[in-house]
């Protein structure tokens, strides 16, 4: 049973098997060039119909003989949609628009979508130079994107090329100028790539839609997450070239593709941390007992080893080392490699690592390959997640900002969350202005939220506004590590944070530090009685004056004073608080404190939200004692008869047991928790009720932590 558990913690099997052709992702080749037009040298192509439209061409020939998918070709048949299919039979389906779902061989789509004519259109094939040195270019000139609406066209002229060489075989796109309309901007998923016999067999292009056409990465196979996504406001530079190499398919070639570790990481919090890389077979043969090694020199050193026991062709591996704990301020290079084999090109990945006193990092000290944001009137936040070791407070959040001029006068803030997802620490609102753009903005916390340790997420809360802006930078991460890259879609908090691993990796650094800063707060929640709502807090007093106590509906668009509490001049004692909201209409509400010291400087605490559904009202109290070493009392209230569940939860999200299910009657209930008989360890855990009025049927949700300790 040991050797199972240690197996299932040093490998993590992603099995994307997939067929070879004589290219692979590692090969290609993102690069500037040139784009020239052929003008009038070559000869037209002609669809079959005339029309610019889901239509084929006859045969046209490449001037040589072209290896692809281990057939030679002379001929080709284009495609109106962006595509050329190798051979002289025309695809079978001439609306095109799909080259991965198609069951079309032999495609090659430098830009597969469903296409039209644009103002002056024109498909072209030209061959030049001499053996055995060819290239054959065929030009797709002045298309435009199809909309079924007119009116929500996003290109007017599309411009691009394929190009073949002879004896090299290689495949290279070129785009030239493309133009946009004035409609409403939207994202356009495209596929770039080629394809053999399958979707399998294929090797892509892509990136997001804020991403740069320079960053565009390559991947083996179908999209599985995003495909090449266009958007008008980032338009290919004139030249962009994706070269895709042909190359001898290898019996025996293992290669490292990605190493995932922290860029920055701080001595006294981020260790051990565990570093993992991506390992895949890019031969043909089943690979047994390879040995992939973790090697880290500079200001640290530390090394080791693990074991593949069998790696079949096209297939992947995540391997995670053991914990690395580094004791010394500088620079590390981080290296995983394999053994020789038959191509050491791709044997080995480098990565650079800062050791500090207080940051973490996942991403370089480089700019951002792609921006991010949510849509026009859209609020959410964007979250990346890190593991603390002991306790330390977020002191601030360094978020890059993109140099996007749409971004100057929006209003971002920075966030940290608990495990579970509630805000525990969020900064002044800032508007973002020109000098912010293209670098690094630095979020502070007057009441810096406090880590005991483990996983705690930092992140960007943007507001919404009526023009859409992207105020996330990020770089390109593919495929992106797992468990690390989050958002929500709201400004509230309360709820776990979705992960996601297609936009690439987040440039948000956290600060740490063990040091509290001068006002500390904890434990504001917030409770409905009847139509009130019982508001509480704790501090443990420097130099406080007072909390104006904030109210706003669930959009948090506008925030306003209801109450003042003077604060106790009990100076280093710990003081409780309490507000009353009295008579809530039914909805959902936020509440805040602005927390006020004597110098007249303020900050902000977590939001909490509590809503109102009518009937349905009941009262769940924190349950005492807490922490708790062996039975803690529960209590709650019901406003009506109702149906009751009552649930216990990790602060990771996962459902542990249900405590109880079944009908209640009006009343007041005290249910005994014994976490000794429940085998619960030491730790932080969740309960959450859930009642449904009998009479009504509406639903109301409450939750509370508790402490475990042995």
């Amino acid at each position: 049973m040991k050797q199972c558990l240690l197996s299932c913690l040093l490998f993590f099997l992603v099995h994307s098997s997939f067929s070879q052709i004589n290219y692979i992702a590692a090969n290609a080749v993102n690069t500037a060039g040139t784009y020239t037009d052929l003008g009038i040298n070559g000869t037209p192509i002609v669809s079959v119909s005339g029309s610019y439209d889901d239509d084929n061409s006859l045969p046209q020939n490449i001037g040589f003989s072209f290896e692809f998918n281990g057939t030679m070709f002379t001929q080709f048949v284009l495609n109106t949609n962006g595509v050329i299919k190798l051979g002289a039979i025309a695809p079978i389906d001439a609306l095109l628009v799909d080259a991965l779902v198609s069951t079309e061989e032999n495609l090659i789509y430098p830009l597969n979508r469903d296409l039209m004519g644009g103002v002056s259109p024109e498909y072209r094939v030209y061959t030049s130079g001499v053996a055995p040195n060819r290239i054959c270019t065929i030009q797709f000139k002045d298309l435009a994107e199809y909309d079924l609406i007119p009116a929500q066209q996003q290109y007017a002229s599309l411009n691009f090329q394929i190009k073949l060489f002879e004896t090299s075989n290689n495949v290279e796109f070129v785009y030239g100028s493309f133009v946009a309309t004035s409609a409403t901007e939207k994202d356009l998923d495209v596929a770039v790539g080629i394809k053999g016999n399958t979707a399998a067999a294929s090797v892509n292009a892509t990136k997001t839609a804020t991403g740069l056409w320079s960053s565009a990465g390559f991947i083996n196979g179908a999209y599985t997450a995003d495909a090449y996504t266009m958007r008008y406001t980032v338009l290919p530079d004139a030249g962009r070239t994706y070269r895709f190499v042909n190359a001898p398919i290898l019996n025996n070639d293992a290669q490292v593709s990605n190493v995932y570790t922290l860029s920055k990481i701080p001595v006294s919090y981020g260790a051990p941390h565990v570093v993992s890389s991506r390992i895949e077979n890019k031969g043909v043969g089943t690979i047994s007992n390879l040995v992939v090694t973790l090697t880290i020199t500079g200001a640290n050193t530390f090394t080791d080893t693990k074991t593949v026991p069998s790696l079949p062709a096209g297939d992947v591996y995540t391997v995670s080392f053991d914990g690395f704990t580094p004791a010394n301020i500088g620079n590390n290079v981080v290296t995983v490699s394999v053994a020789s084999d038959d191509n050491n090109n791709n044997n080995s990945l480098v990565v650079n690592q800062e050791v500090n006193t207080d940051t973490y990092s996942y991403a370089e000290n480089a700019t951002n390959t792609g921006s991010e944001g949510y849509g026009a009137g859209a609020a959410g936040m964007f979250v990346t997640k890190y593991a603390l070791t002991g306790i330390a407070y977020v002191r601030s959040v360094n978020i890059y900002i993109p140099n996007m001029t749409v971004n100057e006068g929006k209003t971002i803030y920075a966030v940290v969350l608990d495990p579970a997802g509630a805000i525990i620490g969020q900064s002044a609102s800032y508007v973002i202005s020109s000098g912010d753009l293209g670098a690094y903005k630095s979020f502070t916390f007057n009441v810096a939220p406090f880590i005991n340790g483990g996983d705690f997420f930092v992140g960007l809360a943007q507001t919404a506004d009526a023009v859409q802006y992207f105020p996330l930078a990020v770089q390109t991460e593919t495929p992106a590590r797992a468990a690390t890259y989050y958002r929500v879609p709201s400004l509230a908090g309360g709820i776990a944070p979705s992960e996601i691993t297609s936009l690439g990796k987040f440039m948000i650094e956290a600060v740490v530090s063990i040091n509290a800063l001068p006002v500390k707060i904890s434990g504001f929640s917030g409770t409905l009685q009847n139509n009130n709502a019982l508001l509480s807090w704790i501090t443990y007093e420097k130099t406080n004056d007072q909390f104006e106590v904030e109210k706003s509906s669930v959009a948090g668009t506008s925030w306003t004073r209801i109450g003042t509490v003077t604060a106790f001049s009990n100076v280093g004692l710990t003081n409780q608080y309490n507000f009353t909201d009295a008579g809530i209409s039914r909805g959902k509400w936020m509440y805040r404190l602005k927390i006020i010291d004597k110098t007249g400087k303020f900050t902000y605490s977590p939001i909490i939200v509590l809503e109102l559904k009518g009937k349905s009202l009941f009262v769940l109290d924190q349950n005492y004692p807490n922490p708790v070493l062996d039975v803690t009392m529960i209590r709650y209230e019901l406003a009506s008869d109702a149906l009751v569940s009552m649930e216990l939860y990790g602060m990771d999200g996962k459902k542990l047991m249900a405590l109880q299910k079944g009908k209640q009657l009006k009343g007041a209930y005290n249910f005994p928790l014994n976490t000794k008989t429940l085998a619960m360890p030491a730790g932080k855990y969740m309960y959450r009720m859930v009642i449904q009025d009998a009479a009504t049927g509406e639903v109301n949700t409450l939750s509370r932590t508790m402490t475990v300790v042995r």
